[in-house]
C-alpha cells in the first residue's frame, strides 16, 4: 500500500478486505487475488475504525474528523449516509444484528446511536433493547465494570465481547490484557489480567471460532495470540473462569493467580485505604494517666537502660523522595518514628529521635547539612534538624492535620514547603528559621505525592498527585495554583 494502514476489516463472507488509511482514504481489496475494488478519499484525517454491516450491504467508515460515512457495497461503495453528531475522533463502531442501527464511541467519551443507512441520530432512550452483532464499545452500562478508579476515557483502547462464553477481553494503556464477564454492569467488576506487552495494547479481537484472542502492542510492535481456556486449566488444576474471591478492579490486590506483576495502580489503591488517624495520641497520655488509680505502689525504675543500636527497615509503602545523601556521604532516611543517618563505610547508624509518631516525609537542605522530617499526628510536627549534631533547629506545627506527606526546601534554603494529608491536602510555605507560616492554600482533593520547587525561581512550585499535576506561584499577597 502506498499509504500507511491504520484499520482493517473483512466483510461477512471474507471475500473483501477494507483498509483505513492514515490520509483519510480507504481501500477495498478482493481477498482472492488482492486486487483493488475501490479507493475512496472523502476525509482528511486518519481512518481508525471501519466495519461492514452483518449482511455485507454497507460499510461504515469512522475518521478522526469525528464523522462516520456509510457506503453501499452493491453500488460500488456509493456514499449513502453520514453520522455527524460526534464532537471528537471516532474510536469504535458496532452494527446491530438487523443492520438497522450503528453505535459509535469517540475520543470525548460519547456513545451515540444512528439509524442506518442514512445516519439519522437516534436518542439513547430509543436505543434500548437493540441487539448488537459485535460489542467493541468501551462505553455503556454493559461495560461499566471494566473501568478502574482514576481512569481516563482513553485508558482502555479496545474491547471485544465473546457472546457465546459471556466474556469480554480488554486492552489498555498499561500493557494489560484483561478478561471480564460480559455484561459487567456493576462498577469494579472482577477480572483476570495477563502480562506480556511492554507498552500500551492498541487492539484486542477474538478469532472467528472464539478459541483465540489476538492482541497488538503499540510501542512494542508485537502481535500476541492468547488461547482461550473456558475452564482455565492452571498447573493441572481445573479452576472456574472467575473465582469468587478474585479481587475487584478498585482493590489494591487486583492481581489474579495468572499475574506476576502487581496492578500498576495498586500502590495508589493501597494508600487510599491507609488510615493515619490514631485512637490515642502521645499528648493524650498525661490525661489518661490521671484517670488511672494505681492499686500497687510502683517500684523504682531499673538502673539498667537500653540504647538504640541499629534499625532494619525503610518506609517506602506510602512515601516518596525520602532517601538522601548528606554532604559527608552518609545516607539519611526514615522508618517508624526514627530518622536514620547511615554510614556505609562503617556500617553504623546514628538516629534523630525527636519524633513521637511515624515519620511520613523527609527532605534535605540544598546548602547545609540540615534535614526536615514530617510525621503523623493530630497536629503533626515538622522537625528541622542538624545531621551532624542531631539537634533540632526548628519545630513547625499548627497548620496541618493527620500528617505531613511531602516536604521541600526552596532552592535558596530559606523557606520550607509542606503538604498535609487532610481533606484538602493543604500546602504551607514556612520561614522555617522563624517558625512562621508565610502562605497556605488547599492543594487538591486527591492525594499529593510530591512537591518540587523551581531551582531558579523561589516563587514557583509544582505538585504531583493522583491523576493531576498543578503549578503554583507565591507572592506576598497571593498563593495560587493553576
Amino acid at each position: 500500500m502506498e499509504e500507511a494502514v491504520r484499520s482493517v476489516c473483512f466483510n461477512n463472507d471474507g471475500s473483501q478486505l477494507a483498509l483505513g488509511m492514515k490520509d483519510g482514504s480507504f481501500t477495498v481489496l478482493r481477498v482472492r487475488d488482492m486486487t483493488e475494488v475501490v479507493h475512496i478519499k472523502d476525509r482528511k484525517e486518519v481512518i481508525h475504525e471501519l466495519k461492514f454491516s452483518p449482511d455485507g450491504s454497507y460499510l461504515a467508515v469512522g475518521s478522526n474528523d469525528g464523522l462516520v460515512d456509510i457506503y453501499a457495497v452493491a453500488q460500488r461503495y456509493k456514499k449513502v449516509g453520514e453520522c455527524n453528531k460526534s464532537s471528537c475522533f471516532i474510536t469504535h463502531l458496532d452494527w446491530s444484528v438487523d443492520n438497522r442501527f450503528l453505535q459509535t464511541n469517540d475520543g470525548a467519551g460519547e456513545r451515540l446511536f444512528y439509524r442506518m443507512p442514512a445516519g439519522k441520530f437516534l436518542p439513547k432512550e430509543e436505543a434500548k433493547g437493540i441487539h448488537w452483532m459485535t460489542w467493541t464499545s468501551v462505553l455503556g452500562p454493559e461495560v461499566n465494570g471494566i473501568w478502574p478508579k482514576y481512569s481516563n476515557v482513553n485508558d482502555i483502547n479496545s474491547v471485544d465481547a465473546n457472546y457465546s462464553n459471556a466474556v469480554l477481553v480488554t486492552g489498555d494503556d498499561f500493557g494489560l490484557v484483561k478478561l471480564f464477564r460480559f455484561p459487567c454492569l456493576k462498577k469494579a467488576a472482577k477480572f483476570k489480567k495477563y502480562i506480556g506487552h511492554s507498552a500500551h495494547v492498541t487492539n484486542v479481537r477474538w478469532s472467528h471460532d472464539l478459541q483465540w484472542v489476538v492482541s497488538t502492542g503499540g510501542a512494542d510492535h508485537s502481535v500476541f495470540q492468547w488461547r482461550f481456556l473456558p475452564e482455565g486449566v492452571m498447573n493441572g488444576v481445573l479452576e472456574p473462569l472467575l473465582q469468587e474471591g478474585y479481587a475487584d478492579s478498585n482493590s489494591g490486590e487486583s492481581d489474579s493467580d495468572l499475574s506476576d506483576v502487581p496492578e500498576l495502580d495498586s500502590d495508589i489503591e493501597q494508600e487510599a485505604q491507609m488510615n493515619y488517624e490514631r485512637q490515642v495520641y502521645k499528648e493524650d497520655l498525661p490525661q489518661l494517666k490521671k484517670k488511672l488509680v494505681g492499686s500497687l505502689k510502683r517500684q523504682k525504675a531499673p538502673d539498667e537502660g537500653l540504647r538504640l543500636q541499629f534499625v532494619h527497615g525503610y518506609r517506602g509503602c506510602d512515601c516518596r523522595n525520602n532517601l538522601f545523601y548528606t554532604q559527608t556521604g552518609e545516607v539519611v532516611y526514615h522508618v517508624a518514628a526514627v530518622a536514620v543517618v547511615y554510614n556505609r563505610q562503617q556500617h553504623s547508624q546514628r538516629f534523630y529521635l525527636g519524633h513521637d509518631d511515624d515519620i511520613l516525609s523527609l527532605t534535605a537542605h540544598p546548602l547545609k547539612d540540615y534535614v526536615a522530617t514530617g510525621q503523623v499526628g493530630r497536629d503533626p510536627a515538622i522537625h528541622i534538624w542538624d545531621v551532624q549534631t542531631l539537634k533540632c533547629l526548628s519545630l513547625l506545627r499548627g497548620q496541618h492535620q493527620r500528617g505531613v506527606c511531602a516536604l521541600e526546601f526552596t532552592a535558596d534554603g530559606k523557606s520550607l514547603v509542606s503538604v498535609g494529608i487532610d481533606e484538602g491536602h493543604c500546602i504551607v510555605i514556612w520561614d522555617w528559621k522563624k517558625g512562621e507560616k508565610l502562605a497556605k492554600a488547599k492543594g487538591h482533593k486527591d492525594k499529593i505525592f510530591v512537591v518540587k520547587g523551581n531551582p531558579f525561581r523561589m516563587d514557583k512550585l509544582v505538585t504531583v498527585g493522583v491523576k493531576h499535576i498543578k503549578f503554583w506561584q507565591h507572592t506576598e499577597s497571593v498563593f495560587q495554583g493553576y
